[in-house]
């Protein structure tokens, strides 16, 4: 009897141990997260329609603004904060987002590179970037996202070479529009949308 007690102690002291490692994964990733938007935010030097004063401890983040979180983890899985002005740039701390699937930053005044460290989301299912000031080459190691199925670069200054990775298997012919590349299909059925940036004409891909 006794034997039985100690064991059904030992096995309720295990779950609450596992209950309580789970609760501690998940509350620093969310710290993580609320640090990484604040990180975000302070790379915005320009808000003009004041889109982020509700960036601040006042709110949970997953109120703030264009952000959206999942429900059972609390983790940031949104960020959306398109046509609004903002002037800025993209700060690495996006990378530190692992639960992201979808970024829309379009239609803003964005300038600088896409940071490397977006290729750390590998939930990353679609990146949005239209419209801005961005330059420099699109991340060769953007290719490692695995669930990447869109990306829209077009209207920005991008230069330099498309990764390898995004020109294998196209599937439909690559248009031309005033000498800019437009769309690309490749077998993922990825599409990647970079017309009005300024790469050159390309006559074939090998």
């Amino acid at each position: 009897m006794l034997l039985s007690l100690v064991s059904k102690l030992e096995a309720v002291i295990v779950v609450a141990l596992v209950i309580h490692m789970i609760g501690a994964v998940y509350g620093s990733g969310a710290e993580s997260d609320r640090l990484a938007l604040l990180e975000i935010k302070s790379k915005i030097t320009y808000d003009p329609q004041g889109a982020l004063p509700s960036w601040n401890d006042s709110l949970p983040f997953c109120q703030w603004r264009g952000v959206t979180c999942g429900r059972r983890h609390r983790r940031v899985t949104m960020l959306e904060l398109p046509d609004l002005g903002l002037v800025g740039s993209l700060s690495p701390y996006l990378g530190n987002m692992s639960f992201l699937r979808y970024i829309n930053l379009d239609s803003n005044q964005l300038h600088g590179s896409i940071p490397s460290e977006i290729s750390r989301l590998y939930r990353l299912q679609s990146l949005s970037l239209f419209n801005n000031s961005l330059t420099g080459e699109i991340p060769a190691n953007m290719s490692s996202c695995p669930k990447l199925s869109l990306i829209q670069l077009e209207r920005n200054k991008l230069s330099g070479k498309i990764p390898n990775a995004f020109s294998v298997g196209i599937l439909n012919l690559i248009s031309l529009v005033y000498y800019v590349l437009s769309i690309i299909r490749i077998i993922k059925l990825m599409s990647i949308c970079i017309g009005g940036n300024n790469y050159r004409r390309v006559t074939s891909v090998q």
